[in-house]
C-alpha cells in the first residue's frame, strides 16, 4: 500500500478547521481518483446477465498519486457504485480532500445473478482521502443517480435521479459534510419518445449559475438557472433559454471552459435500433450558448454545427485549454462473443474546436486493445490524458492508461504503453 504523500492533505487531518481559510484549489500535488464496479461484467447490458461474483475484487474507490511512482501502489477504499449509467459517479472536493460517489445501484445480494435483481441506489457518500477512507458523510440524494456535478465552488453538488417530478436534486456540501437536499421536476411536457428514461446526464457551467440537463428520451438539452437565497439554499430553478434539440439519445455533454459551448454525445441508441446499442456512429452536437445574464428573447441557444462522432462515445472530455475534446469508444467491445458488431479493439478520437464558429474538426481515431473503456482526466497542463478501462480481455483487472496529447507536427493522442492497474470494472476517473 502507498503511504500518502500529500503534506497538505495530512495537515488537513490534523487541523482542519485551522486550515480551511488558507489552503486554496490546486495547492495539493496532483493525483488521480477512479471508480471500479466488479459486479457487472462489460456484456451485462446485451445479455443482463452480472456474471459470476468475484470473490477477490470489491467495489473500490483508487487514489494515484501523481506523477507515476514506479514504486508506489495505489491506495484502495471499498465504495459501493455501479457503472450502468453515463461515467458521472464521481468528484472531488476543489481542495482535493473528499470523494463524493454516487451509488446507483446497490451492493450485489449473494444470490443475484442478474442486473434487475439488484437494489437501486440512493445515496451519496463523501469519502475522507486525507485518513484511510472512511465515509465522512452519506446523504440519500434520490432513485438511481445518474450522473453527479460539483458547482466550481464546491459548496453546491447537483443530481439527476429517476424520480419522476423530483428528478433533479441539489445538496450543499461543506468540508466533506451535506446540508439538506432540495428537490426539482424539470417542469416538462409528456415525451412522445421511446425512452423510458428522462435524463441521463447533468452538469455545471464554468460561471456556477447554470446547468445543462441531457434529455435521452426528447433528444435535447434543457438549461436551467439555478436560484439561492442569501444563505447558499437553492431555492428555485428557473429555465435559462430555449431547450435545444440534439441528436439522438444525447447521453453525455460538456461545457467549454470558457463557457461559450456545450457539446453532447448523441450515441442514436434506442428501442428502434437493433438491440438498442445496434447503431455504429455516433453525433456530436456543438450547442453555441446564449450570454451569460442573458434571459427573455435574447437567451437564444443555437447548434452551429453537428460533428460525425465515434461508435458509443459514452465518455468526453475538453482539454483545460478548451481547444481539444476528446472522445472514448466503446465500439463494439462489449457484445457477447458471436455477435456480429463484437469488436477485438476500442478507440479514442481527437477533435479541435473552432472557438468562433464551434465547429469541431477531427483530429483522428486511435484504436487500441481494451474492453468498455470509460472515463477520461487529463493533467493540470492538458498534455497527459487518463484514460480508464474496463478490463482487458484475457484478465480480471481494470486499469488507467497513460496517453499523450501532442499539439506539434500535427495535433495527436498517443499511447504510452505505461498502465496502472486496478479492479476490474473500471468506470469513472476525476483528476484531484
Amino acid at each position: 500500500m502507498m503511504h500518502w504523500k500529500y503534506l497538505t492533505i495530512c495537515l488537513f487531518a490534523l487541523f482542519p478547521s485551522a486550515l480551511h481559510a488558507q489552503v486554496q484549489i490546486g495547492e495539493n500535488p496532483p493525483f488521480l481518483a477512479a471508480l471500479s464496479d466488479t459486479d457487472m461484467v462489460p456484456t451485462v447490458y446485451e445479455t443482463g446477465a452480472l456474471g459470476p461474483a468475484d470473490g477477490e475484487n470489491h467495489d473500490t474507490l483508487s487514489i494515484i498519486a501523481l506523477p507515476l511512482d514506479a514504486e508506489a501502489e495505489p491506495r484502495h477504499f471499498a465504495v459501493s457504485n455501479s457503472t450502468n449509467g453515463p461515467p458521472a459517479a464521481l468528484t472531488l472536493s476543489p481542495d482535493g480532500r473528499f470523494a463524493l460517489v454516487a451509488e446507483t445501484y446497490g451492493r450485489r445480494p449473494r444470490d443475484a445473478t442478474r442486473l434487475d435483481q439488484l437494489p437501486q441506489g440512493k445515496v451519496i457518500r463523501s469519502i475522507d482521502l486525507a485518513g484511510e477512507g472512511e465515509v465522512a458523510a452519506t446523504v440519500e440524494i434520490g432513485t438511481q443517480p445518474q450522473a453527479i456535478s460539483l458547482n466550481p465552488a464546491g459548496d453546491l453538488l447537483a443530481a439527476i435521479t429517476v424520480d419522476d417530478g423530483q428528478e433533479l436534486a441539489f445538496v450543499p456540501v461543506r468540508e466533506g459534510r451535506f446540508g439538506a437536499v432540495v428537490r426539482f421536476g424539470l417542469g416538462l411536457p409528456p415525451s412522445g419518445g421511446f425512452i423510458p428514461l428522462k435524463s441521463t446526464w447533468i452538469e455545471w457551467h464554468p460561471s456556477g449559475r447554470y446547468i445543462a440537463v441531457n434529455l435521452v428520451d426528447r433528444a435535447e438539452v434543457a438549461f436551467y438557472e439555478v436560484v439561492r437565497d442569501s444563505e447558499g439554499a437553492v431555492t428555485a430553478i428557473q429555465p435559462w433559454g430555449n431547450r435545444v434539440q440534439t441528436n439522438k439519445f444525447p447521453f453525455v455533454g460538456r461545457f467549454s471552459p470558457d463557457g461559450r459551448f456545450y457539446i453532447t454525445s448523441d450515441l442514436q441508441w434506442g428501442v428502434d435500433t437493433k438491440g438498442f446499442f445496434g447503431v455504429e456512429e455516433g453525433i456530436l452536437t456543438t450547442v453555441r450558448l446564449a450570454g451569460e445574464g442573458s434571459s427573455g428573447e435574447a437567451a437564444l441557444h443555437t447548434v452551429p454545427h453537428v460533428a460525425l462522432g465515434g461508435w458509443a462515445s459514452e465518455t468526453i472530455l475538453f482539454s483545460p485549454d478548451g481547444r481539444f475534446l476528446v472522445t472514448s469508444n466503446l465500439r463494439g467491445t462489449g457484445k457477447a462473443d458471436g455477435d456480429r458488431q463484437w469488436t477485438e479493439e476500442a478507440s479514442l478520437s481527437l477533435h479541435e474546436l473552432d472557438r468562433e464558429t464551434g465547429r469541431l474538426h477531427s483530429r483522428g481515431e486511435w484504436r487500441f486493445p481494451a474492453v468498455q473503456p470509460q472515463g477520461l482526466a487529463f493533467s493540470k497542463d492538458g498534455s497527459v490524458l487518463y484514460v480508464g478501462v474496463n478490463r482487458y480481455r484475457g484478465g480480471n483487472h481494470g486499469a488507467v492508461e497513460i496517453w499523450n496529447l501532442v499539439t506539434e507536427g500535427g495535433p495527436r493522442l498517443e499511447r504510452t504503453g505505461t498502465t496502472v492497474r486496478l479492479p476490474p470494472g473500471v468506470h469513472t476517473l476525476a483528476a484531484g
